[in-house]
């Protein structure tokens, strides 16, 4: 049966949006195959130019994907399989072929968030990937990204430094020869948790398969985070397609004074959830996988047990370095709070609007400089 799916979705092509009706009408793939042109064009599901591939397309091109998937380890899962997560078959447009390296989650009984924003990244939105990819796989949280430069890299590379889970939905072949920089990025991830993509092998990257891939990230998991996101980017996609399948979608808020926010301070605006630090993500989910997230693990950084005075210690050294990398913004938060606990609203005399001041908080909260507490308030740490 593998190679019939595999033939039909090369007659059809990814992100093809009539798989269930064909499958409904035909049975399976290899009845659509035994069945001929006549038949085909008179179901009335097909057009032109499907008809026109199906007569162009042998089987034999299925067998050589087949053979090559096998030279490399890469599993091949139809729609139907037991394997093939749930989420991902209810959607309208599920593929018909996953291609896998690694091992696949078991995406329908534990819990996965996509992280998405531009390959342009600001720094707050490179740490803030990084630090929030770091706290969900910390916490058991599988966390699916695209592999792109950027936010991509940033949040897989932090979700792989927790030594958690991460799963890097790909926009062409897992052979493919894209984005060679990122070749020991996928590597490790393929380690990890596993690479996932719905073409062939070696299928070739372009400027339409990200758009078609990113259905699946948001089809995986519970929400999608937008870290951020300008008027025009390929995460304000993935975030219509979550809401589209009934997944959450999360924003941090920025600046609407900065290009870089505009697509999702409207987000915002439509409904989206504002993610201040990363507890906003553990309390939507912690009901539902009391036993699958651990809070605490994920708060714990990389502070080793030992005598509180060595702790401390470890934690100023901790703050003195971020203290560097910070953006400005956070800098002169940081250097206003004059309390150990505060509110948002007490935090005076910086100058920044109030949405500058709650993008700074969510950074430094990120870079466990300080954190969130019950009733809006926040403690240095």
């Amino acid at each position: 049966m593998i190679k019939y799916g595999i033939w039909l979705q090369l007659v059809l092509g990814a992100g093809n949006s009539k798989i269930k009706d064909i499958l409904n009408n035909f049975g399976n793939a290899e009845k659509v195959y035994r069945t001929n042109q006549k038949a085909r064009k008179a179901s009335g599901l097909f057009t032109v130019g499907e008809l026109k591939r199906f007569e162009m397309t042998p089987l034999t091109d299925a067998l050589r994907i087949m053979a090559d998937c096998k030279l490399h380890n890469i599993d091949i899962i139809l729609l139907g399989d037991k394997k093939y997560p749930y989420c991902l078959s209810v959607i309208e447009d599920p593929p018909l072929v996953l291609y896998i390296k690694g091992n696949l989650p078991d995406f329908d009984s534990i819990p996965a968030v996509c992280i998405v924003g531009p390959r342009k990244v600001s720094d707050f939105g490179k740490k803030a990937a990084y630090s929030l990819g770091y706290r969900l796989a910390k916490s058991g949280i599988t966390v699916v990204s695209g592999g792109a430069l950027g936010t991509d890299t940033c949040a897989h590379a932090g979700a792989l430094k927790s030594g958690g889970k991460t799963v890097l939905v790909m926009g062409c072949g897992i052979l493919s020869d894209y984005l060679p920089e990122n070749e020991k990025l996928r590597a490790a991830v393929s380690k990890n948790g596993c690479l996932i993509s719905e073409y062939p092998p070696r299928f070739q990257a372009s400027r339409y398969t990200f758009p078609v891939r990113n259905r699946i990230m948001s089809a995986l998991t519970l929400g999608t985070v937008v870290i951020e996101a300008g008027l025009k980017s390929g995460a304000l996609i993935t975030a219509r397609h979550a809401a589209e399948q009934g997944r959450d979608v999360f924003v941090i808020p920025g600046s609407p004074d900065k290009k870089e926010y505009t697509g999702s301070n409207r987000l915002l605006r439509d409904g989206a959830k504002p993610l201040l630090d990363a507890s906003d993500i553990f309390n939507e989910y912690i009901v539902r996988f009391p036993d699958k997230i651990n809070i605490e693990r994920a708060y714990s950084g990389s502070i080793t047990e030992g005598d509180s005075r060595k702790k401390t210690q470890e934690v100023k050294e901790k703050q003195k370095n971020l203290n560097e990398t910070l953006s400005k913004e956070a800098k002169i938060v940081y250097n206003c709070l004059d309390k150990q606990k505060f509110l948002p609203e007490e935090i005076r005399n910086t100058g920044l609007t109030a949405s500058q001041i709650i993008s700074a908080l969510t950074e430094l909260e990120m870079e466990f400089l300080i954190k969130a507490i019950p009733g809006g308030m926040y403690e240095k740490m």
